[in-house]
């Protein structure tokens, strides 16, 4: 037996479930700690827990299964509460909902920023084009979206720069932007998050789905780079400038 081992109490019928999350926080540990997914051995995670090797295989089929798992675990923590703190500031309206999730991401990622870095900043394996569509990132991509179709649907909300000296926005056409792309930049059948659209002049106003695609970027990329950078710093995060911050960046994607 290696040295430092502790074997796991063995799981009861039914308690796979529970030895599975074990193996998960496991790895999540040490991703976080090395920063590297070519750094992951499924052997030390195994010894981590406390069971053979074999037993990791029964759950996960690789090391990538593995990482991917974790990855999503992540994502899908930070989206839940996104929505937790827009359906906490939902009564004053979408535009303050969307503002608490923007405030919330920033404190998601001063207070946990091992995670946040396990999610965006990791060296991880790259993934081929067949996988981005199932990358949890569009989980938190949905999650932005709703909050932003919500925000700039309400007409009570300031409205966005129009073509006019009154601002009034430009009616446009409605539906999908026949400039979308789909996940690989190839075709007309939705926004890829991170961009890809083609160039050419902007549409003013709000024009549906797909200009809505357009603030999402804006607002969380920006986003990214400001918590990023706060999170890279060798002092202890503003808290406070953060969140005016957000809503600085708020103020302009709506404006978009």
């Amino acid at each position: 037996m290696t040295e430092g081992f502790t074997r796991r109490t063995p799981s009861r019928r039914g308690e796979g479930l529970a030895l599975r999350g074990e193996i998960l926080t496991a790895a999540a540990a040490m991703l976080t700690e090395s920063g590297r997914e070519g750094d992951l051995s499924l052997r030390a995670v195994a010894r981590e827990v406390g069971i053979s090797a074999p037993s990791v295989y029964l759950h996960f089929k690789d090391r990538a299964e593995l990482v991917a798992a974790v990855n999503r675990q992540a994502y899908e923590r930070l989206v839940a509460e996104l929505r937790e703190a827009r359906d906490r500031a939902g009564a004053a309206g979408p535009r303050a909902a969307l503002r608490a999730m923007a405030q919330h991401y920033c404190r998601f990622a001063v207070d946990n920023p091992g995670l946040y870095r396990l999610m965006f900043g990791i060296e991880r394996m790259p993934l081929s084009r067949d996988e981005l569509p199932g990358h949890p990132l569009w989980l938190l991509h949905g999650a932005w979206t709703e909050a932003v179709s919500a925000c700039r649907a309400t007409p009570q909300d300031p409205p966005g720069p129009g073509p006019d000296a009154t601002g009034a926005p430009d009616p446009g056409p409605s539906g999908p932007d026949p400039n979308g792309t789909d996940p690989d930049g190839t075709g007309p059948t939705g926004p890829h998050p991170t961009g890809n659209r083609p160039t050419g002049d902007r549409p003013s106003g709000r024009l549906g789905p797909a200009d809505d695609a357009r603030v999402v970027r804006l607002l969380w990329f920006s986003l990214h780079g400001v918590v990023a950078m706060a999170v890279a710093m060798p002092f202890a995060a503003d808290r406070q400038g953060l969140e005016e911050v957000a809503d600085d960046l708020l103020d302009l994607a709506l404006t978009k």
